[in-house]
């Protein structure tokens, strides 16, 4: 490159540097703009509403058209204060609104607009105007190798390339929420309210499966908020399962009671009375929506959570099973029916037990998990590719000879499913991710005591809490909701870097006050002198 092509790319630097200084100047010193922003602001809200009034006579599209406006005002929101693009994010993602939009009202998908959205929003305020460094390090660079890997077994030794792909961008929007968060989270407030934001909303669609449960009232599924439908519970016996915002009781299950520790530890442990009432409603909604889902695996997560938790918070053992005896005896009574008769039969889903089971039932289970590890054994590197799994098996399951249904089943464990599709590789990747995120939250644990700050401390651990919730139900569960999965792992190392960022902080005031400190004893020291 040639010294006037340098120089001209260092003027063009230099100006567009001078500019954005020269911007932000601007903006601070100018008060009759700062007064004049939310005037602004309503004069576009009123043109806009005049604007949406107008189209909506002349046209059938009102919820279209309705939506697109509201949808321009908080993308405007987000531009402004990316931190409110987080909190919508964390509701929409939870809460399964871009689908239920979609079913509801035919608003196409807005996940992916609303994910790019922030995410520049997030990066042009950190990184340009805030100056922030870039959050990168070693859970980001884990979930970097997980999607290296993901991408290696699309390219290589996916059957089916189109389905592979398309959960290869799923991963790219999951990680991209990683990305976001992390880059927020650093400060309290912000690490707070979005944990905040995913209790309540699952505390909300809680309380709509319990509307379900006992009024039956199953036709208004609140615009696809609160599902249920009638699933098997034991034998030949049906009866109602809610599935909230999805589609499977189990799957919903999973989803409740990863969030279960959040509210359990605001109820146990929150700084403020009213805190703690809040989380007690909260965990009870919570509690209860997972219990009339039915789920096996939800009801084993949820004893594993609940010993944890009284091992972490150091509970007197014998007070503890006084207290969980005498609360049996008071919740078996009112227990939905076949409730404890399912759970009795959990010995039944293990293919060892196939005295209860029926043998379509035990060749299916067992069908599927010898074909995973079939999978698994003769492509031991990559697997068969993502999302291929499912599209493999009745070819594989015909030559086996075990399952007589001719139809397309899944691994039915997020495990047997990665070993299957990503091979070793794929386990290697996953499994390093779960351990710097164990390492990450047990530092942030220890700093924030550091920190005098027990309550952080708290939300850390309910988020560790979380993740095994979540890893146990994925034992009898594949990861076809992998989006609630990579949003508790980024809350998790968002935790590390909240840790992190006031660990750094409160060095820079010691440091701050050790010199101030040294220049007074300078000055005393020459004063001193001059008498």
């Amino acid at each position: 490159m040639s010294t006037s092509t340098r120089s001209l790319g260092n003027y063009g630097q230099s100006n567009l540097a001078r500019g954005l200084i020269g911007f932000r100047r601007f903006v601070r010193r100018n008060a009759l703009l700062n007064e004049l922003l939310p005037f602004g602001t309503f004069v576009l809200g009123l043109a806009a509403v005049l604007i949406a009034n107008y189209l909506m006579a002349i046209t059938d599209s009102a919820f279209l058209i309705a939506g697109g406006v509201i949808g321009g005002f908080v993308a405007l929101w987000v531009v402004l204060r990316p931190q409110m693009g987080l909190y919508i994010l964390a509701v929409f993602t939870y809460m399964n609104l871009s689908d239920a939009l979609e079913v509801s009202f035919g608003i196409p998908k807005i996940n992916q607009p609303l994910i790019g959205l922030i995410l520049v929003s997030v990066l042009a305020n950190r990184i340009v105007l805030q100056r922030k460094p870039f959050i990168f390090r070693g859970v980001e660079a884990t979930m970097v190798l997980y999607g290296v890997v993901s991408t290696i077994s699309v390219l290589f030794a996916s059957a089916n390339q189109a389905a592979a792909l398309d959960r290869l961008v799923d991963w790219l929007k999951d990680f991209a929420i990683l990305i976001i968060m992390v880059q927020l989270c650093d400060e309290e407030q912000s690490f707070k309210t979005v944990l905040w934001a995913l209790i309540v909303s699952a505390a909300f669609i809680a309380s709509l499966s319990w509307y379900h449960t006992f009024t039956g009232d199953t036709a208004n599924d609140f615009f696809g908020l609160a599902k249920s439908g009638v699933h098997q519970i034991i034998g030949d016996m049906d009866d109602l399962r809610v599935t909230g915002p999805l589609d499977d009781p189990n799957f919903y299950a999973q989803i409740l009671l990863m969030i279960f520790p959040l509210a359990a530890y605001r109820m146990l442990t929150g700084v403020s009375q009213n805190g703690r009432f809040v989380g007690m409603i909260c965990t009870v909604l919570i509690v209860g929506a997972a219990i009339f889902t039915y789920s096996r695996g939800g009801f084993l997560a949820l004893v594993v959570v609940l010993g944890l938790l009284v091992l972490d918070r150091r509970y007197n053992l014998l007070k503890v099973a006084v207290i969980t005896v005498m609360g049996l005896a008071v919740l078996l009574p009112i227990m939905p029916s076949g409730y404890v008769d399912r759970l009795l039969t959990l010995g039944d889903a293990l293919p060892a037990n196939t005295s209860a089971q029926s043998e379509a039932s035990f060749r299916g289970r067992s069908s599927e998990m010898i074909i995973a590890m079939q999978m698994f054994t003769e492509n031991p590197i990559l697997g068969v590719g993502k999302r291929n799994y499912q599209v493999l098996y009745v070819e594989y399951s015909s030559m086996l000879g075990l399952d007589p249904r001719l139809e397309d089943r899944q691994a039915h464990s997020l495990y047997l499913e990665l070993a299957a599709e990503m091979g070793m590789l794929g386990i290697l990747s996953f499994s390093g991710i779960l351990v710097a995120l164990f390492i990450s939250t047990a530092r942030a644990r220890r700093q924030f005591r550091e920190l005098d700050r027990p309550d952080l401390s708290a939300w850390t651990a309910a988020l560790q809490l979380g993740v095994v919730s979540y890893m146990i139900t994925s034992i009898f569960l594949h990861n076809d909701y992998a989006r609630y999965m990579w949003m508790l792992f980024a809350m998790a190392a968002s935790a590390s870097v909240l840790a992190q960022a006031m660990t750094n902080r409160r060095h820079e005031i010691l440091r701050e006050a050790r010199q101030t400190s040294l220049n007074l004893s300078a000055n005393n020291s020459t004063e001193v002198r001059g008498a």
